[in-house]
């Protein structure tokens, strides 16, 4: 069986050919997310254009399916919490909030932000950029366009579209991430909805994950999309309840699959996992970043002494990380330099430099080890919460990580366990193709998707 998975990302959307039998990807196209917005002129607004996005999904679509006509379904995946207005038509009548919008962090009153007042007022913690976030603070000024009915994700507008269908759904992992949604229960609170003053009406009917949606023009079966953060565990950990998975790109993330009832645990976020249990992640903000802000740094002071425009310059960091010790002596970074997810306001640092330690190779060392500390702080309040359960390895995955290989040490040294980069470099998009051939029937459950994933020993 060969299907397709779509991963729509805030600044590139990947279309990828799985073939399940040979466990590989057959052809893979990408191609720039161009439909951002500008000149809107709140610094805090991040929008997109959802015909950008659609035209450029259908036109990777023909492609693949120019090279495999015989797929047996399409999956998509994609940037998740923002949401786009749609139209009893199945049309789009707004731009596309995405994630990264700030207008729930925009305050409400003087006590309270927008988000603070939603999760105040029913009991969910929801963040700025979050769906339901964005959609209340347009509903107190009026942004909300008279046309529309319905709300959705992109990825599940660009699902329906595709399968030239007029009624958006999404799935619980989709769900969950505009807000307000139960886990226990399965569907979003519309008690505690309502009580915000939002009326639920807009919200998008929730259906099992590798549902159906329709039927292209060539007469191809196209199924629900998964958040993306989910798409990228299936694309990557072929055993889901042995493996964590850590992701290092511009941020950074650990997830790990737990089964059973989860409390809520302040720091990490409970996630649906398709087909049932709960994915725990812990995310932070900097991840790459904040290698990327040490980079930046170097390359000033080059550019300060040479008088020269100078291109990155992470191969000498390379060097300077290759020639010194392997530990930072003492130095330590708090890569926290965009703040956290409960803490927005707090900041990074560096400490303990002594007259020794204070060289550019092991402040290189210490900006690695910070990254890989934080992400070990949320796998050490994970395990703590999992009752005993153990681990026996790491799925890697995420630019950073792969271009890394000191990060690639430190990591495993840190975790004590062995660490195995994903086979695909696009995750999520594997991801997706494995959730269409879940619901055509090619893969019997979510459980058994990681069998047909090959491991990368690194």
């Amino acid at each position: 069986m060969r299907t397709i998975g779509i991963d729509i990302g805030t600044t590139s959307i990947t279309g990828l050919v799985y073939d399940l039998e040979h466990r590989r990807v057959l052809h893979q196209i990408t191609a720039k997310n161009s439909a951002h917005i500008s000149g809107c002129g709140r610094i805090w607004e991040r929008l997109q254009d959802p015909s950008a996005i659609l035209g450029l999904v259908q036109g990777i679509s023909e492609q693949l399916l120019s090279r495999e006509p015989e797929v047996q379904g399409i999956g998509f995946t994609g940037q998740m919490h923002g949401i786009v207005y749609i139209d009893a038509a199945g049309k789009h009548v707004s731009p596309l909030y995405t994630w990264q919008d700030g207008r729930g962090s925009v305050p409400y009153d003087e006590f309270h932000t927008h988000a603070q007042k939603l999760s105040e007022d029913t009991g969910y913690p929801v963040a700025p950029g979050y769906g339901l976030a964005t959609h209340f603070y347009n509903l107190r000024h009026g942004l909300v366009p008279i046309e529309a009915v319905s709300l959705c994700t992109i990825a599940d507008y660009a699902a329906m579209r595709l399968a030239e269908s007029s009624e958006p759904v999404i799935d619980s992992t989709q769900a969950a991430g505009l807000g307000c949604y139960s886990l226990p229960n399965g569907a979003f609170d519309m008690a505690a909805i309502e009580r915000s003053g939002i009326h639920s009406d807009l919200l998008p009917r929730v259906v099992q994950s590798g549902t159906l949606v329709g039927l292209t023009r060539q007469g191809i079966p196209v199924y629900t999309s998964l958040g993306d953060n989910q798409a990228s565990f299936i694309g990557s950990v072929p055993f889901p309840e042995e493996a964590l998975l850590l992701n290092i790109g511009t941020g950074s993330q650990l997830s790990a699959m737990l089964t059973g009832s989860i409390g809520r645990i302040e720091g990490l976020e409970a996630r649906p996992y398709p087909g049932g249990g709960v994915l725990m992640v812990g995310a932070a903000l900097s991840g790459g970043k904040s290698y990327a802000l040490l980079e930046k740094f170097y390359r000033q002071v080059i550019e300060a002494y040479s008088g020269q425009p100078q291109q990155e310059v992470y191969p000498l960091l390379d060097k300077l990380l290759e020639d010194g010790p392997v530990t930072a002596e003492g130095l330590t970074v708090n890569p926290q330099f965009l703040g956290t997810r409960l803490n927005p306001e707090a900041r990074g640092s560096v400490e303990g430099i002594t007259l020794d330690n204070f060289t550019p190779g092991l402040l290189a060392h210490a900006f690695l080890q910070g990254i890989t500390d934080e992400l070990y702080a949320f796998y050490s309040t994970i395990e703590q919460m999992g009752s005993g359960k153990t681990w026996s390895r790491l799925i890697g995955s995420g630019n950073a990580l792969r271009a890394n290989p000191a990060l690639r040490s430190k990591v495993e040294a840190r975790f004590g366990l062995p660490l195995i980069l994903s086979a695909a470099s696009e995750e999520a998009a594997v991801g997706a193709a494995l959730c269409a051939a879940v619901g055509a029937g090619g893969i019997p459950s979510f459980q058994e998707a990681g069998q047909f994933l090959n491991e990368q020993v690194e």
